[in-house]
């Protein structure tokens, strides 16, 4: 069994760790199976212990009242205290999600990044002046929203924590953070490092547990907005449960995610780039790009360049610096993914290569990564988020067929369009309906900077995270107009 950090593994409610919860959660080694911790949850009660704690600290605490700058200044020290702690942060991560060591590292540093970016983005974002008449000075405040609960998913479980954080604690907001059951540690690592770098107490406040919790969060009227990130059907749930009290609410969702290769690509390069946006994080990624739309001339070429860097990935051990390729999160998972594989081989979708458990690997929730061709878009497989290393090739003529292909889903979070005619490329970047969009370059993972907003359009989500747009959903406008005369 791989042996991880010691952390602390009950709730952090009003700036320490709880004797003890409501019940616990089995935490797993998704490479092994073996066991390697139990998380307490939070009960009712301590759920409740931690939003009075937020509300206190919030109504009548140093935290939305101190100046940006020195706010800025702890959102720094919990970006150097990540830093000082990044192998360890790393391990957890690979450990208990599964992820390769070296993508682990990567999102160790992204998530110091973010909180160092909020460090000094506060005192840049600023109210207006609006010159209504002579008369009147008419100016808007930004002013922090409030309690907000937070609920991250299990794929990206620190770099998500660090996603909503960072921000709302940067606006002056008090948070109640909920990461998911199954990837809960180093969360919970993180509140070891907020405790030592200043932070009032009841500012942060980590609550583990299932859906319940998740429940009682977005239903509570004591707290002012939510963020949610995860699966639609969960999202579309926390938004009718958040409606009952008129609560701001922001939704990071699924995606199913078009890459549009045009016959006069580069198909080397947007061969390699689709691997690592397809099969990135075992393809548990909203933003996985796992519907390939190519041109109906270059499918046998692009097909062979595909399966060819497919061929160069490391299925492993997450702790194996020669990994590039984990396991799934769970062997519930590993289910519905092989079921998804079936019931596309059913429906007449062309297998060509994968589709199975590696036989080297029978321990632990490992999928090689699958690719269909011949698949149409009555297919599920073509439909639905598969949330594992699956992609589908689709043949396209016309680029309006390319531009209504891509834009048939009930998603539109992702995507990325090849060709080297710029004027074709930007046509259809501009008409594909989607959050975010690469052109001629960058594997979803990499396309997003924390400088830049991440979001999408209709069943992918509500509002946007990262950049200075994420402060604008832990942040209320307020109107102020004098008299002058």
């Amino acid at each position: 069994m791989a042996s991880i950090p010691a952390v602390r593994t009950t709730p952090f409610i009003d700036g320490g760790f709880t004797a003890a919860g409501d019940g616990s959660e089995t935490i797993r080694d998704p490479a092994t199976g073996d066991i390697i911790a139990h998380v307490a949850s939070a009960g009712g009660g301590q759920v409740a212990e931690a939003i009075a704690a937020a509300r206190r600290a919030f109504d009548h605490g140093d935290w939305p009242r101190m100046p940006v700058f020195e706010r800025g200044q702890i959102l720094r020290a919990i970006a150097d205290g990540i830093l000082a702690r990044a192998e360890e942060f790393a391990l957890l991560e690979a450990v208990n999600g599964g992820k390769p060591i070296t993508g682990a590292r990567r999102e160790v540093a992204g998530a110091a990044r973010v909180f160092s970016y909020y460090a000094g983005a506060m005192d840049k974002f600023f109210g207006d002046t609006i010159p209504v008449s002579d008369t009147l000075l008419n100016f808007t405040l930004r002013e922090p929203l409030g309690v907000v609960a937070q609920i991250t998913p299990w794929n990206f479980p620190l770099l998500a924590a660090a996603w909503k954080l960072a921000p709302a604690m940067a606006a002056g907001c008090t948070c109640l953070l909920k990461p998911s059951p199954l990837t809960p540690l180093s969360t919970l690592m993180l509140a070891e490092v907020i405790v030592g770098c200043g932070v009032p107490r009841g500012v942060v406040n980590i609550v583990p547990g299932g859906a319940g919790i998740g429940q009682l969060l977005a239903e509570d009227p004591a707290i002012d907005g939510i963020s949610f990130t995860g699966s639609t059907a969960v999202g579309i749930a926390v938004m009718r449960a958040a409606a009952g009290s008129v609560k701001s609410v922001a939704l990071e969702l699924g995606g199913k995610n078009a890459c549009i290769v045009f016959a006069d690509a580069d198909i080397e390069k947007a061969a390699k780039s689709a691997v690592g946006a397809a099969f990135g994080n075992a393809g548990q990624s909203c933003s996985a790009r796992s519907r390939l739309l190519v041109q109906r001339s270059v499918v046998p070429a692009f097909t062979e360049a595909l399966v060819a860097e497919l061929h160069k990935l490391k299925l492993g051990a997450p702790l194996d610096a020669a990994t590039t390729l984990g396991p799934l999160i769970s062997a519930d998972h590993w289910s519905r993914v092989d079921q998804h594989v079936r019931t596309a081989q059913q429906g007449g979708a062309r297998l060509v290569t994968g589709g199975r458990r590696p036989e080297d690997l029978s321990q632990g929730n490992f999928f090689l990564p699958t690719v269909f061709a011949d698949v149409t878009s009555d297919l599920p497989i073509y439909r639905d988020e598969i949330f594992g290393p699956v992609c589908s090739i689709t043949a396209f003529d016309r680029e309006c067929d390319a531009i209504g292909m891509a834009n048939a889903s009930d998603y539109g979070l992702n995507g990325s369009v090849w060709s080297r005619d710029i004027g074709q490329a930007l046509r259809v970047a501009k008409e594909v309906r989607t959050g975010m969009i690469a052109v001629n370059g960058l594997p979803s993972a990499s396309s997003t900077s924390v400088f830049a907003p991440f979001g999408g359009y209709r069943r992918s989500g509500l509002g946007r995270e990262l950049g200075m747009n994420a402060l604008s959903f832990y942040t209320e406008t307020k109107t102020v107009t004098v008299d002058l005369s």
